[in-house]
């Protein structure tokens, strides 16, 4: 059995970690697994990307093609949007290849194009990493137009009615998404969104989250990691970190920090640090009163172990998420988590027995589920739960099996 994973990168951000890790537990049991990607930073061999200096400077370009739209639709607010009308040369390689099964993941960035995917003549899997496959150009939805179809009276605040580019790119779906492919979901949430799909609600779909090595993803001694990171022994450490997340608006810094302002209030809250990773750096703490401990983008998962075990909690404040990987990482290694339910992360996280799932942009909610971590005297018992509810749901081996009945049932 042959697999070849498409994905825009191969370890940049969550969507291409989560493929990376697939593809990683999928070649240690025996499946002949490899990735295309269009930029490559990793050392894997079985990962194949851009040879040339060139190609690798077309392909670093091409992402940016987007950002114009992006402007004009608001997309600080709003979030990504990708037309993907751009040719590449992946669907001759695709099609030309001997791969048994040809399986998509985060495939924007103008990797491929809409016509190109339909285009895919070999048997196709497609993880769902965002809403993007059905909707316009949008990779999360803030409207119903998902599920009542793109029509010119359902516009959103953000969308231009002069040139609709949702509709203009969802109506290209709509006329070249014809053959189904088999839709692996990462959560429940996501699976209730692509059932409530105008386009693919009759497509077939498997609910399977994102595993993770529980060898290499374990509790590592705090005093140990925090020294090597060089940060405070005896704080209190709350994280947070995502892929440009004081940015993207989806992610919930701001209501993190809105929350934060009301946790000064606190006795606790001069012992308390905010260690944020992933971050731009022209993001403003003054007004937070924390000490912050800053990370750039990290994409070494040691590193991020490190992390994650030296805090005491993980703080994810989404308002849309397909999953949450870092919320997964944040348990592997023993540390609770506090995020709002009704998103993905609802998978993830047993409420007040790994961490704390406060009611939908609720944001009360979300400072009592802090304060119930910060007064917990259970700490020992909630790190335990966390690690073994990893354990059970989600380590490799577990959801191999589901990937594996999946294959063979296509094959």
């Amino acid at each position: 059995m042959k697999i070849i994973h498409m994905s825009h990168s191969d370890i940049i951000g969550g969507a291409s970690r989560a493929t990376y890790r697939l593809h990683k537990m999928l070649s240690k049991n025996g499946i002949d697994s490899s990735m295309w990607v269009d930029i490559k930073k990793s050392q894997d061999d079985k990962v194949f990307g851009p040879k040339t200096n060139i190609r690798k400077y077309i392909n670093g370009k091409r992402p940016h093609l987007r950002l114009p739209i992006n402007k004009a639709l608001n997309s600080e607010k709003f979030g990504m949007h990708s037309p993907s009308i751009l040719p590449s040369k992946w669907l001759k390689k695709i099609n030309s290849s001997n791969a048994d099964i040809i399986h998509l993941h985060w495939v924007q960035g103008e990797m491929l194009s809409i016509k190109e995917i339909s285009k895919i003549k070999k048997t196709v899997v497609w993880t769902f990493h965002d809403m993007w496959p059905f909707c316009g150009c949008e990779h999360y939805a803030y409207n119903s137009r998902y599920s009542e179809g793109y029509r010119a009276d359902n516009l959103s605040n953000n969308e231009s009615s002069i040139f609709d580019i949702n509709r203009f790119r969802w109506n290209e779906k709509i006329k070249l998404f014809i053959r189904p492919f088999q839709i692996i979901s990462p959560s429940k949430w996501m699976t209730d969104c692509i059932k409530k799909s105008y386009l693919m609600k009759n497509w077939p779909v498997e609910t399977i989250p994102h595993s993770i090595d529980i060898d290499d993803w374990k509790p590592l001694q705090k005093n140990l990691s925090r020294k090597e990171l060089n940060l405070p022994q005896n704080s209190l450490l709350i994280m947070f970190g995502a892929v440009s997340g004081t940015n993207d608006n989806r992610k919930g810094f701001q209501i993190l920090k809105s929350v934060l302002k009301d946790l000064n209030d606190i006795d606790l809250a001069k012992n308390i640090n905010l260690v944020i990773f992933g971050a731009k750096d022209n993001e403003d703490y003054s007004e937070l009163n924390f000490k912050v401990h800053k990370f750039n983008l990290i994409n070494n998962d040691k590193i991020l172990q490190k992390l994650f075990s030296s805090a005491d909690m993980m703080i994810v404040p989404s308002k849309l998420e397909t999953f949450g990987l870092t919320a997964l990482e944040s348990m592997s290694c023993g540390t609770p988590v506090v995020a709002f339910e009704n998103t993905g992360l609802s998978d993830i996280i047993e409420h007040k027995k790994t961490g704390y799932l406060a009611k939908y942009l609720d944001l009360k909610d979300l400072l009592s589920g802090i304060n119930w971590i910060i007064n917990n005297p259970s700490k020992e018992i909630i790190k335990e739960n966390s690690r073994k509810r990893v354990e059970k749901f989600f380590s490799d081996k577990v959801i191999l099996d589901k990937y594996q009945k999946i294959y063979k049932n296509l094959l």
